[in-house]
């Protein structure tokens, strides 16, 4: 009986004991699942092994480099930007409720990313000039420039004939531009091209890199006032506008400008020289050669020309050596000529004629009608006669010399001609004078045309001789 219940106390200490561990066991593995629900996974993220905070996920990070790299393509577009992420490093941790300050790391991650950019650098003659975006860039903006000095409304090699006026002896000067094959264009500086890493802040724009290649930096100069200087002629000496000179100098006033001040001009150079070599030609108008013809059929001093003359043409080929459009070298290479001028024929009287006066007189006036005779009209003495005639050329009655030309009181346009033997000779009323005081003239030359200027009731010619001074009836002595 005592062995019995010795073996009852046994087997319930047993399931005691075994109860208890089991209560045990599971308060430790309810407290494990406790730990294990509250262990938080994350990221612990360091730049340059220093620390720069924790993120939950990987992919944050990825998300703000992605945006990172946007922002900076909008901001430097003319640039191959990329972020600098090689030396930051994501570290995977976890912890019981561990305090995760995802956004502060972010922000200070923002803060660290800096973007660079690869580029190209240009370099002339060994200079360092700039830096653009990448290889297709450079070309773009070298291929520019030269084009600055090729003009781009002609094909390279063009084929056009264009017309200008020639004379032996004297420059071409064209009507129209000249047709021209470009044979080379190269740059005279030596220009190196290399990959480098940069801020994308120095990366030049197409455009930038172009004025700078171009134009240079400005530089400052000073110019001294000369005599005779104005802001107007400073600023055309300096290629600038007057206004562009007024506003480098704010402060000096045009009216009060001394010889010996200075002015500041702004000066640029460009850095590259465009050397191009074209072929031009150029079609010239060259003037018909003048053949001088004598003949005792005109009096001497007497010219007539009898064939105008015909212009020829002539193709003129050149070589122009160009620098930044400069002309710095021009070489004839030859001449074709395409059509032949024909001469231009002047007759060249050798006549001596008799400019003395013969004491008989010739009708001023051919195919003449007498309106008014010599002598009393209308209450008063008229000193000549009048004619009419449908030929309004006034001819010299006789051989002599033009003692006056011009205008006389009544008469108008009046020409008077002593005819050296005591004899004058007045045509009045004329419309023109074909000559002048001291002309020798021969009977029968054109000397004006009728008109109707002076005291005058019409056209028509107002004739009158005088002799030693006095009056005389032209009726008597013409004939």
């Amino acid at each position: 009986m005592k062995g019995s219940n010795t073996k009852s106390k046994m087997r319930l200490g047993i399931i005691a004991a075994a109860g208890s561990l089991l209560a045990a066991g599971s308060l430790f593995w309810a407290g494990q699942q406790y730990v294990e629900a509250n262990t938080v996974p994350y990221y612990r993220v360091y730049k340059d092994g220093q620390e720069i905070g924790t993120v939950r996920h990987k992919e944050e990070l990825t998300k703000l480099y992605n945006r990172k790299q946007a922002q900076y393509k909008l901001e430097y577009p003319d640039a191959n930007t990329q972020l600098d992420t090689e030396h930051i490093t994501a570290v995977y941790e976890k912890a019981y409720k561990a305090n995760i300050d995802q956004d502060t790391a972010l922000a200070k991650l923002d803060q660290l990313l800096k973007p660079t950019a690869v580029g190209v650098e240009l370099k002339v003659d060994g200079k360092a000039i700039g830096i653009v975006k990448d290889k297709a860039a450079a070309a773009f903006v070298l291929n520019q420039v030269k084009n600055k000095y090729i003009p781009e409304a002609r094909p390279v090699f063009a084929n056009k004939i264009v017309h200008t006026s020639y004379s032996p002896g004297k420059a071409v000067k064209a009507s129209a531009e000249p047709a021209e094959r470009l044979e080379s264009a190269i740059f005279v500086e030596k220009i190196d091209q290399r990959q480098v890493e940069t801020d994308p802040a120095k990366v030049l724009s197409a455009e930038e890199a172009l004025r700078l290649l171009t134009h240079g930096s400005q530089e400052t100069a000073i110019y001294e006032v000369k005599p005779g200087d104005t802001f107007s002629s400073i600023a055309k000496q300096a290629g600038i506008s007057r206004k562009q000179l007024m506003s480098m100098n704010p402060g000096i006033k045009e009216k009060a400008l001394q010889i010996g001040e200075g002015l500041k001009l702004s000066a640029s150079e460009p850095v590259l020289t465009v050397k191009t070599v074209e072929s031009i030609a150029k079609e010239a108008v060259t003037s018909p050669e003048v053949e001088i013809r004598k003949t005792n059929q005109l009096r001497k001093g007497v010219t007539k020309v009898v064939a105008p003359g015909v212009s020829g043409k002539k193709l003129m080929s050149f070589r122009v050596v160009k620098e930044n459009g400069q002309v710095v070298q021009k070489q004839f290479l030859s001449q074709q000529v395409t059509s032949r001028s024909q001469p231009k024929v002047i007759l060249q009287g050798t006549k001596v004629a008799s400019t003395s006066g013969s004491g008989r007189f010739a009708w001023p006036v051919t195919a003449h009608s007498i309106t008014s005779t010599f002598g009393e009209r209308w209450n008063k003495m008229h000193k000549g006669i009048d004619m009419i005639s449908s030929d309004y050329r006034i001819l010299a009655a006789d051989g002599g010399t033009v003692s006056f030309a011009g205008v006389k009181t009544g008469y108008g346009n009046c020409i008077v001609i002593s005819h050296g033997n005591g004899y004058e000779t007045l045509y009045g009323h004329l419309s023109r004078i074909n000559v002048k005081r001291g002309d020798k003239v021969e009977r029968g030359e054109p000397i004006g045309i009728m008109g109707d200027t002076g005291h005058s009731f019409g056209i028509h010619l107002h004739f009158e001789i005088h002799k030693n001074g006095s009056l005389q009836n032209p009726i008597k002595y013409l004939g």
